[in-house]
């Protein structure tokens, strides 16, 4: 299985400055239908549930090494809604053998994720605790992300499905290939095997990190051989997350899901430096801050000298204020990187300090609001934003008359589940939100965006 680095993405917006690009290419061809009223009002149906009953057909093959094409025609007399629940199975035999090695057929079984993602994701993102106290930089629900698949009575629509390779080394489908779609639970007898893919498809990563964390656990390839393959699959801070991510199924007892908490608990670490007459202060802010989030990561805080303790992949903000003569804050961030790849080859390759952190650079920002009044609050959007348009780009690219396609670069070590983007480069620009982009730590996506150009605002991380 192979994926191009650079993958368009096309996502919906809260606030209609985009330029809509259905992900279903084949909504566009629908034909005009009555006005809904309750005799002919869209029924809402799972893919499974409405083949075994008749209401749709269903016809699976490969499409390239990394997606399969699904047609659905509906075979009822209603118009049919379609969800395609997480923990689905593109099989090239309907069954694996127990312990999840088998595949049968000589050809890769494909794990689903969701039928609207970009390409380069996969999964719904639908993890975030809207809940969570402090500072939120990006808030998302499913709803705009994985929305059901509408076929009209007696029509037929195609869609191509992102998927993972579930049988290392075997080759992949092609468009001459049926395969059977099922419920992972029919598919395989081990329950890690049922549990990964359901919740990667439930909560929402880059392809190359739920293709790793697949080879994993379906096929027992070690980490460190994903590492020797090179980077055009799953690069290492990939690798890295699925590492993280098979520690959190072997602790999650015998509960269907991954806790999505314990992706994203010690992933973001600040420290406020303690300068001369801004001791107090440091301590203050660092107080005040515990339990926000930055980056959509829930901050652990902490004023001292030492790098902080991380088990896997995490990010350090070390924070340095000042106070200028106009009496604002000024800020600089250097950012560090834990990659947690040690605990998963026994070494970490890519470690350029000889330490478990690394740097990756170096963030600025200015508050209008002198150090010894600043809140916890806003120092969090100030990091927010800074470490955001620090290490995601945005840069124009194609143009036609009424956009412009942005290409997003995500230079994070954490896959970017959402991205808001200014529609313009002046600070009154409007925001637009582009939601479950899941575009792969160090890997390139696009937005089309209803302006020249656009700006980073902020980002949202999952810890996945």
């Amino acid at each position: 299985m192979q994926r191009r680095p650079l993958s368009p993405v096309r996502a919906w917006s809260a606030v209609g400055l985009l330029s809509i690009v259905a992900p279903l290419a084949a909504r566009a061809q629908e034909p005009a239908e009555p006005v809904p009223s309750a005799a002919n009002r869209a029924e809402v149906v799972g893919v499974l549930d409405a083949k075994k009953a008749g209401d749709l057909a269903v016809e699976v093959r490969g499409h390239g090494q990394a997606q399969v094409r699904m047609t659905l025609k509906n075979t009822s007399a209603r118009r049919l809604n379609v969800v395609l629940p997480p923990g689905l199975v593109a099989a090239s035999a309907t069954a694996q053998a127990p312990g999840g090695a088998g595949g049968g057929g000589g050809l890769q079984s494909m794990g689903l994720g969701a039928a609207g993602n970009a390409p380069g994701a996969f999964g719904k993102f639908d993890a975030n605790d809207g809940n969570a106290p402090g500072f939120r930089s990006v808030g998302f629900g499913v709803d705009h992300v994985a929305p059901p698949v509408a076929v009209a009575a007696g029509q037929a629509v195609t869609i191509d499905v992102p998927s993972v390779c579930l049988n290392f080394g075997l080759p992949s489908p092609g468009a001459k290939d049926k395969l059977t779609l099922v419920d992972v639970d029919d598919y395989s007898l081990d329950p890690r095997v049922r549990k990964a893919l359901r919740s990667l498809a439930t909560l929402g990563t880059s392809q190359g990190t739920a293709q790793a964390v697949m080879w994993n656990v379906c096929n027992n390839v070690p980490f460190g051989t994903m590492l020797e393959q090179g980077e055009k699959v799953t690069n290492r801070y990939e690798v890295a997350l699925a590492s993280r991510f098979v520690e959190a199924l072997d602790a999650s007892g015998s509960v269907d899901r991954v806790d999505p908490a314990y992706l994203t608990e010690s992933r973001v670490f600040v420290t406020i430096v303690d300068r001369a007459g801004l001791g107090k202060d440091a301590r203050r802010l660092a107080s005040e801050m515990e339990g926000l989030r930055i980056l959509g990561l829930p901050v652990r805080t902490a004023v001292a000298t030492e790098l902080p303790k991380a088990s896997g992949p995490a990010l350090h903000l070390l924070v340095d204020l000042s106070e200028s003569k106009a009496g604002e804050t000024v800020g600089k961030v250097r950012v560090h990187h834990h990659s947690g790849l040690a605990s998963a080859v026994g070494a970490d390759p890519y470690s350029r300090s000889g330490s478990d952190w690394n740097a990756l650079g170096q963030a600025n920002f200015r508050d209008e609001t002198a150090p010894t009044t600043l809140k916890g609050l806003d120092l969090a959007r100030d990091l927010d934003r800074a470490v955001a348009s620090s290490f995601v780009g945005a840069k124009p690219g194609r143009k036609s008359v009424n956009d412009t396609t942005i290409r997003i670069e995500n230079r994070l070590p954490f896959s970017l589940s959402s991205v808001t983007l200014r529609a313009g480069t002046s600070s009154g620009s409007p925001p637009v939100t582009f939601r479950g982009l899941g575009i792969g730590p160090g890997r390139n996506g696009s937005a089309v965006l209803e302006a020249p150009n656009g700006a980073i605002e902020r980002v949202e991380l999952n810890g996945l």
